[in-house]
C-alpha cells in the first residue's frame, strides 16, 4: 500500500468514526449518565491513540519528506501543522473533561459542545489535505520513494510508548461496549425483530456474566484483601450487586423468550416490557458508577503489577470470549 492511500484509508476510517459521534452526542443532550460518560472516555482515548499518533506520523514522515523536496512548500505545511496545534489542544480539553465529566464535575454540555468542535476541526482540516497531500506525492515522489515512505509509516512509533490503559479505564471501555450492546438490542426488539433482538442479548447477556464472574473470580479477593474500605465501597456490596443484576438478567431473558413474532399483542408487550429493561439499565449504571470510581481506582493504587495484569487479562479474555462467539458462558448450564 502506498503512503497516498494509507492517508486516505486513515482519513476515512476517522471519517467513519466520527460520524458515529451522532449517538452519543444526542445522548449527552439528553442528560444520559454514567454510560454517556464512558463513551465519552472512550472517544477521548481512541483519538489520542490513534488520530494524535496519525497527525505525529505526518508531521514526522509526510511533512518532512515534502519540506525537503520543495522549500515553497512551507507556508502551505505550517497551515497543516496550525490545525494539528488546534486538534491537539482540543483533543487535551477532551481528555480532561472526559475524566471530568465521569466524576460528575463537567457536565454534558461542555462536552458536548468540545466533542462538536473537534468534529468539524477534523473533518474540515482532513478534506483540506485530502485536496493537498495526494497530488503534491504524487507529482514529487517516484514509486520506489513512495514505498519507502509506506514502510516508514508503517512501522512508525511515537518516540514516547503510550501507556498501557488503567483498570479503572479498561472497566470503563467494556461497560461503554456492554450498555452499546444493550442499546442495540432495544433497537431491534422495538423494531419488533426478535430474532436480531434475542442474538444481540445472548451475546450481552454471555458478555455480562463473564465479565461479572471475571471480577468476582480475580478482583474481588485482592480488593478484599487490601481493606480499608470507603463508604459505599465494601466487597459485599459489589457482591450482592452482581447477583441482583444476574436475577434481573435472568428475568428478561425469560420475558424475551416468551415473546412471539405471531403474537397480535407483541407490540404492546414489547412497550410494556420496557420499563423492566430502563430499571435493569439503572442498576447497571449505579452499579459501574460505584466500580468507577472506588473499586477500580483503589486496585490501580494498591494492587501489584502482577495482580493488575492477571485481573486485566480476565476482563479482556471474558470480553473477547463473547465477542467470538454468542455461547453460554463458562460455568453457565441456562
Amino acid at each position: 500500500m502506498s503512503v497516498i492511500e494509507q492517508l486516505r484509508l486513515e482519513h476515512e476510517q476517522f471519517r467513519q468514526r466520527v460520524a458515529n459521534w451522532d449517538d452519543l452526542l444526542v445522548e449527552l443532550e439528553s442528560g444520559i449518565g454514567t454510560f454517556a460518560a464512558l463513551r465519552v472516555k472512550e472517544e477521548a482515548s481512541w483519538i489520542c491513540d490513534e488520530v494524535m499518533l496519525h497527525l505525529e506520523r505526518e508531521e514526522a514522515i509526510v511533512f518532512s519528506e515534502l519540506q525537503n523536496r520543495d522549500q515553497e512548500l512551507s507556508e502551505r505545511l505550517q497551515n497543516f501543522r496550525d490545525d494539528h496545534i488546534r486538534l491537539r489542544q482540543l483533543a487535551n480539553q477532551m481528555a480532561e473533561l472526559a475524566w471530568k465529566r465521569q466524576l460528575g464535575t463537567a457536565t454534558n454540555d461542555q462536552v458536548q459542545k468540545v466533542f462538536k468542535t473537534f468534529r468539524w476541526q477534523l473533518l474540515d482540516h482532513l478534506a483540506r489535505e485530502d485536496g493537498g497531500l495526494p497530488p503534491l506525492l504524487m507529482h514529487l515522489l517516484s514509486s520506489e520513494e513512495d514505498e519507502r515512505l509506506s514502510l516508514k509509516w508503517q512501522s512508525y512509533r511515537p518516540e514516547k510508548a503510550l501507556p498501557k490503559k488503567s483498570l479503572t479505564e479498561l472497566n470503563g471501555s467494556i461497560h461503554a461496549w456492554l450498555d452499546d450492546l444493550l442499546l442495540r438490542h432495544l433497537e431491534a426488539l422495538t423494531d419488533l425483530n426478535l430474532v436480531e433482538a434475542r442474538a444481540i442479548w445472548q451475546k450481552f447477556a454471555n458478555a455480562l456474566l463473564n465479565h461479572s464472574k471475571a471480577e468476582d473470580a480475580l478482583a474481588l479477593p485482592v480488593y478484599e484483601r487490601l481493606g480499608n474500605f470507603p463508604e459505599g465501597g465494601q466487597p459485599s456490596l459489589f457482591s450482592a450487586e452482581h447477583k441482583g443484576i444476574e436475577r434481573m438478567l435472568k428475568s428478561l431473558t425469560q420475558r424475551l423468550e416468551n415473546l412471539s413474532p405471531n403474537d397480535p399483542s407483541l407490540r404492546r408487550k414489547v412497550v410494556i416490557g420496557l420499563d423492566k429493561y430502563m430499571l435493569f439499565r439503572h442498576l447497571i449504571e449505579h452499579h459501574t458508577l460505584r466500580e468507577q470510581n472506588i473499586f477500580f481506582p483503589i486496585l490501580d493504587e494498591k494492587a501489584s503489577s502482577d495482580e493488575k495484569e492477571r485481573i486485566a487479562n480476565a476482563l479482556k479474555a471474558a470480553q473477547e470470549e463473547a465477542e467470538r462467539t454468542g455461547r453460554k458462558p463458562k460455568g453457565d448450564d441456562r
